[in-house]
């Protein structure tokens, strides 16, 4: 490999491990506050979605989820230094090229339709309206936003990034670049995003779906340390 290759590569592993540090940071402190505050207000009306932004507006951004936008942005960093550092297992290279495409469409497609800013609005139209006219104004227009929260755009960016984390884990795990332990990790917690839309499930699988939720975020979560920890020894190793 020339110097000039090289030199270009060695930036990619720092931002990369940073990047997945960054996330797994992300993870733990919204594992956090759900554990102490319970489920995300997300999950419940645009009353109470409303609500949590109010009296304290970073925790309220921190149990609405609204810490995923950086989370998401951090995907594109992170994927380019996974394919600077897997692309000479050439018979993963397809699948990179693939998980790539599908990381940003989904980082895209998460950024048009991410509901967080406009919340954030609306709660400060809420907590100024001064008639039942204007309150319910706000909360017709709240709910609007969660409906489409809910619909095509998210879903796709949601399965777009299980898809492109399940098919670079798999070239992780046969690359054998990173520990399998890792590597089987990343397949169980991608795996798990890929779950049906609650809407068109039976009744009781909304009560198993947050265990399912909780095992892949923790799965992740070990993911993105074994990424961060492996990019930085890459690095210095360098």
């Amino acid at each position: 490999m020339s110097e000039f290759e090289e030199g270009r590569r060695i930036p990619f592993r720092k931002i990369g491990a940073f990047s997945a540090a960054a996330i797994a940071l992300i993870c733990i402190a919204e594992l956090i506050v759900v554990a102490v505050c319970g489920l995300p207000p997300i999950l419940g009306s645009a009353e109470n979605w409303l609500a949590a932004l109010q009296p304290n507006r970073f925790l309220g951004i921190v149990r609405t989820l609204g810490l995923d936008i950086i989370l998401v942005a951090l995907y594109a960093p992170l994927y380019l230094s996974l394919f600077f550092l897997l692309r000479t297992f050439r018979k993963g290279y397809p699948t990179l090229i693939l998980s790539i495409a599908f990381s940003f469409i989904g980082i895209a497609v998460y950024f048009a339709t991410n509901p967080t800013f406009s919340m954030l609005y609306l709660s400060d139209r809420l907590a100024a309206a001064t008639t039942e006219v204007q309150r319910n104004q706000v909360l017709d227009s709240a709910r609007t936003l969660i409906a489409l929260w809910n619909g095509t755009g998210p879903i796709a960016a949601t399965i777009l990034a299980g898809l492109s984390g399940l098919l670079v884990s798999i070239v992780m795990l046969q690359s054998r670049k990173f520990r399998p332990i890792v590597a089987i990790a990343g397949i169980i917690g991608n795996a798990l995003q890929l779950g049906p839309p609650v809407s068109i499930m039976p009744p009781a699988y909304p009560l198993v779906d947050p265990y399912l939720i909780m095992l892949g975020a923790l799965a992740l979560l070990f993911w993105f340390v074994g990424i961060a920890l492996r990019l930085f020894r890459a690095q210095a190793s360098e």
